[in-house]
């Protein structure tokens, strides 16, 4: 089964900002190229396309850089999940993001906390959780997996410490 990564904010905004910027840039360019359209002055034209192009640009410009910087953090968390090492840290609670909104309420995340070799603590923090698990959970210590070239990057693999949970209505 394929663990899920989540889209942050960024990865939203990336899937808002670039239609939107495509889309500007084709219809300046459309109704440049137009016919049925008389410009009052000779530097219409230009003035109009600049204005969608640029506009139309930015929007696009900045999409795909929020898709790249969310696609960028999957792919760590995915390359972290598949070929780092895997510790067991030690839950150390269950937070309520009170910065996030939802129609069901606040999301929480799992923090765990992990103590290296050399006495270094390191914590990470699981994906967003849409119900209270606090009893549910099967286990102290939740699997960690830590990419081997950056030890910043952790996927929390919450699926293993959790029963399959199914939210209905």
């Amino acid at each position: 089964m394929r663990k899920k990564m989540g889209w942050t904010v960024w990865g939203i905004l990336g899937f808002i900002f670039t239609p939107i910027g495509l889309l500007n840039i084709l219809i300046g360019a459309a109704v440049w190229q137009s016919k049925s359209v008389s410009w009052q002055h000779p530097d219409d034209p230009i003035v109009f396309i600049s204005v969608f192009g640029g506009v139309g640009g930015l929007f696009l410009l900045l999409g795909l850089i929020f898709l790249m910087i969310d696609i960028r953090r999957r792919y760590l968390l995915r390359r972290a999940y598949n070929g780092g090492n895997c510790v067991d840290a030690e839950i150390i609670g269950i937070n309520i993001q009170k910065n996030v909104n939802m129609v069901n309420g606040n999301p929480r995340i799992i923090e765990c906390a992990y103590t290296d070799p050399s006495g270094v603590v390191h914590v990470y923090r699981s994906r967003y959780l849409y119900t209270d698990v606090t009893k549910l959970l099967k286990s102290e210590t939740v699997p960690v997996y830590i990419d081997r070239d950056n030890e910043n990057i952790g996927f929390v693999d919450i699926d293993a410490v959790l029963p399959e949970i199914r939210i209905h209505g």
